[in-house]
């Protein structure tokens, strides 16, 4: 049976070879998915290692909540720490550090990091220092700073020029001493990296007498484990002591996090998607297959082959072709990682990694996926194959024999639908890991997805009458006769158009959920935000204490206030987003939609320690006015607020409201989100902006823009992200397009009689180009209805669970529109393959073909 496998695989190269693509591209996938993540992983594993060398044991600030993120700095230590160190046994070195985050300004502008930050740090004497300089040296003077070989090679700059740098106390204009690699890498994540002297540091951020951290190197003799046992017992408890080792895993832990398992999330939904379309692919395949060997298994049968052995050799030519389509995706998956990382390397975010990485699981992990999805796939088709009877052998146009389950297929669907719904609904409701219910959700969607397909064939044909009707008047015979071969086997037709259906429904239901995201956030904008001017720091961080005063004293501008963020601990459960305000000059900005009696009155009522909750923080911690809740910082600092008022602000200002003195107590400048300044005008604003602009020029990192320009520039942004997805889902639609060519050309090899007969007389062969081709593209329209039903379908249910944070639901038209007209493409170029092998069908051969 193994000999019959291969031979039958063998015998039918071309559609061996399609349904081989479509299980290659989605393992292809999930493998270059591992490799890529494990290859950041490693880079960055390998940059700390060497950055650590000279550290036998660093300590920073405890976090109160989230753990530390090697990007940002947890808090200062006082330097009295450092005299504490200085005094362990066991200790040969120790300095003070400091680490923060500015923004480099070269000729008046700010240098885009495409997002990643701009890292400032002390520089830091052997053996602790961090950094390789390859022209120049560390900076020792005040005023001088290093750079990382990047940004210098970016911006061509050299030692000895002068470049400026955003700081809490403004732009600093800097000379350069030195160039550097950290570790043994240009740039660390896409940062931007510059190191000063210890004392302009302290200085420019505020951070006198105070550092972020200190580095300690041994004693001959005392292990990195030892010395830290004693600092630990000698330094205060707010002190985080760890081995170089400890560091290294942290950090690397820490850029996991951050970008490895985000990436790897997105990353194998797509290829998640993928595999499932490739899955309906298979089973297509093998269907088809299957009805038309039955000649053949009846021979089987015929000369002893029992039920089993026939079911063991369609099951072994599934498990081959999963077997060499996964090796084959495998291999591809390393060209996906490095198409990846170049795509990383294009957009300016330069991401170590290190070479490749095929680790066991990634092959373990690809291999049973691919083999996997071929065998489940491929079940049914083949116990269908074994209840071929001996008989048929004997007669011509034999077919298959109805199942036992085939009369209930409409009730199994409609249970495969009410269960998918109910997991989906457990996913979406049920309180969870997140990674639990994002799983949940997906084998939810996949159940309903098999539910549409099983039932799908019964709206085939009334779909096919009104899609085929056009090319019936147009192409007359040719498009009638395409018509009827859509509607010829309804089931066929339908597991084809599933394929499309599932990639087409998530680009559907992505683009329904961003245009609702977009339609909410802009609405809350204008419905809340009563400023003409929204400054934003493009640094990432907070103005200079400078910026503010200089907005409040233009003409123009007839009042100004900054609005600060943050994420805090809230009666020690989960982190929220506190929003700090000046309560005298926010109210004329802002309209609340108070609820419980509020209004604004309640802002000249909000001093320290009384906070404004939004409706969904209250539900969620069981708060109304009169009530009480603790918050603690990000450093651990804590305050107890009282609730004095209630508003509704699901996207804005989310969390809860206090004021600016309140907020400052608890969160130091450098764990605060990008911070906001909006101002009104009684002048035009284009006239305003201009005037803010010139007011600015000394903080080159301020953004201006009119309130319409920056509801304009998040719109692009969600723009952007959706083109990156719909790149992602193409894989998907290609798949789709095997799929159609697969179930084509199978179904010119089944016809090729019939199409004898045409050619015979008359029809010419371009004629017969059209008949295929229009049977294509009724196909696929129907896939991308389908697909459009249940995108907008599974949009309404997701968005309507999410209406108490503010998203909307709304209908892109226009794309929607262009969706269906990409699935009539889609059908036109998967019929070029298929339309040519029946035009090319000898007629003689044809007419005698059994």
């Amino acid at each position: 049976m193994i000999r019959l496998s291969l031979r039958g695989l063998w015998s039918r190269k071309l559609r061996t070879i399609l349904t081989m693509l479509a299980i290659v591209l989605g393992v292809a996938m999930i493998a270059g998915t591992y490799v890529i993540t494990d290859q950041i992983n490693n880079g960055f594993k390998n940059i700390f290692e060497k950055a650590a060398k000279g550290t036998d044991v660093s300590i920073t600030r405890k976090a109160a909540f989230g753990g530390n993120n090697v990007f940002s700095a947890t808090g200062a230590l006082p330097e009295s720490v450092l005299a504490q160190v200085q005094a362990v046994p066991g200790v040969a070195k120790a300095i003070g550090t400091v680490g923060a985050s500015g923004a480099v300004v070269i000729d008046g502008k700010t240098v885009g990091t495409g997002g990643a930050p701009t890292l400032v740090f002390s520089t830091q004497p052997p053996p602790f220092s961090q950094s390789v300089y390859v022209t120049g040296a560390r900076p020792t003077r005040d005023g001088t700073v290093g750079i990382n070989t990047k940004l210098a090679a970016d911006q061509h700059l050299h030692v000895g020029d002068t470049i400026g740098l955003a700081t809490e106390h403004g732009v600093q204009q800097v000379t350069i001493a030195g160039v550097f690699d950290f570790g043994n890498s240009a740039s660390i994540g896409g940062a931007t990296l510059v190191t000063t002297t210890l004392a302009d540091a302290q200085r420019w951020y505020d951070l006198s007498g105070r550092f972020t951290g200190v580095s300690v190197s041994a004693e001959p003799g005392v292990s990195p484990d030892t010395l830290a046992a004693r600092l630990k017992k000698a330094l205060p408890a707010y002190a985080d002591v760890k081995t170089s080792a400890q560091t290294v895993a942290d950090d690397t832990k820490a850029i996991s996090d951050a970008i490895g398992t985000v990436l790897r999330t997105i990353l194998l939904a797509f290829g998640g998607v993928a595999v499932i379309v490739g899955a309906f692919i298979i089973f297509n395949a093998f269907s088809i297959t299957v009805a038309q060997r039955i000649r053949e298994f009846a021979m089987l049968r015929s000369l002893g082959a029992t039920r089993r052995q026939v079911l063991a050799e369609v099951i072994g030519e599934a498990a081959l072709l999963g077997l060499v389509a996964s090796l084959v995706g495998i291999g591809a998956g390393l060209g996906i990682a490095k198409g990846i990382n170049a795509l990383f390397h294009a957009v300016g975010a330069d991401i170590p990694t290190s070479g490749i990485a095929l680790a066991p699981r990634t092959i373990v992990i690809s291999l049973v996926v691919g083999i996997g999805v071929a065998l489940v796939a491929a079940l049914a088709p083949a116990l269908r194959a074994t209840r071929v009877p001996p008989v048929a052998a004997l007669h011509e146009g034999a077919t298959l024999p109805a199942s036992r389950a085939s009369r209930y297929g409409v009730f199994i669907a409609i249970a495969a639908a009410l269960l998918g719904a109910a997991i989906l609904a457990a996913g979406m409701f049920v309180h969870a890991p997140t990674s639990t219910r994002l799983a949940e959700m997906g084998l939810g969607v996949v159940l309903i997805f098999v539910a549409v397909a099983m039932v799908a064939k019964h709206v085939v044909r009334p779909l096919a009458a009104v899609l085929g009707w056009p090319a019936a008047k147009l192409a007359g015979t040719s498009g009638r006769l395409a018509r009827e071969n859509a509607t010829r086997n309804p089931a066929r037709t339908a597991a084809t158009a599933a394929a499309l259906m599932i990639g087409l429904a998530v680009v559907v239901f992505v683009a329904v959920f961003a245009q609702g995201f977009k339609t909410s956030f802009v609405s809350a904008i204008d419905r809340s935000v009563n400023a003409a001017i929204v400054i934003t720091d493009k640094g990432g961080g907070t103005f200079p204490a400078a910026a503010l005063p200089a907005v409040q004293a233009l003409p123009a501008i007839d009042q100004a206030t900054p609005i600060t963020s943050a994420q805090v601990q809230v009666n020690g459960r989960a982190t929220s987003g506190m929003v700090g305000i000046d309560p005298v000059t926010f109210g004329p900005m802002w309209r609340f939609h108070w609820l419980k009696g509020g209004s604004n009155a309640l802002l000249g009522r909000l001093a320290a320690g009384q906070a404004l909750v939004e409706e969904q923080f209250a539900t969620k911690y069981g708060l109304a006015p009169g009530k009480h809740f603790a918050a603690l910082g990000p450093t651990g600092d804590r305050e107890r607020f009282t609730v004095i008022g209630e508003y509704r602000d699901p996207q804005l200002l989310t969390g809860f409201t206090v004021a600016q003195s309140s907020f400052d107590r608890l969160v130091p400048a450098n764990q605060r989100d990008p911070a906001f300044i909006i101002a009104t005008t009684s002048e035009t604003p284009a006239a305003a902006k201009a005037a803010v602009v010139n007011a600015l020029k000394a903080f080159p990192t301020a953004e201006v823009q009119t309130k319409s320009e920056y509801t304009a520039s998040l719109s692009k942004q969600v723009n952007q992200l959706l083109i990156l997805i719909y790149a992602l889902l193409a894989v998907s639609v290609i798949i789709s397009i095997f799929g159609i060519i697969n179930t084509l050309v199978l179904s010119v090899y089944e016809r090729t009689r019939e199409i004898g007969m045409l050619r015979a007389i008359g029809t010419t062969r371009r004629q017969i180009r059209r008949i295929v081709r229009y049977e294509s593209v009724i196909t696929s329209v129907i896939g991308g209805i389908l697909g459009t039903v249940l995108g907008v379908v599974f949009a309404y249910v997701v968005t309507t669970r999410l209406a108490s944070q503010g998203i909307t639901f709304s209908v892109p038209w226009v794309q929607l529109v262009v969706f269906l007209i990409v699935a009539g493409v889609v059908g036109v170029v998967a019929a070029v393959l298929p339309a040519y092998r029946a035009s090319r069908v000898n007629i003689l051969e044809a007419i005698h073909y059994e």
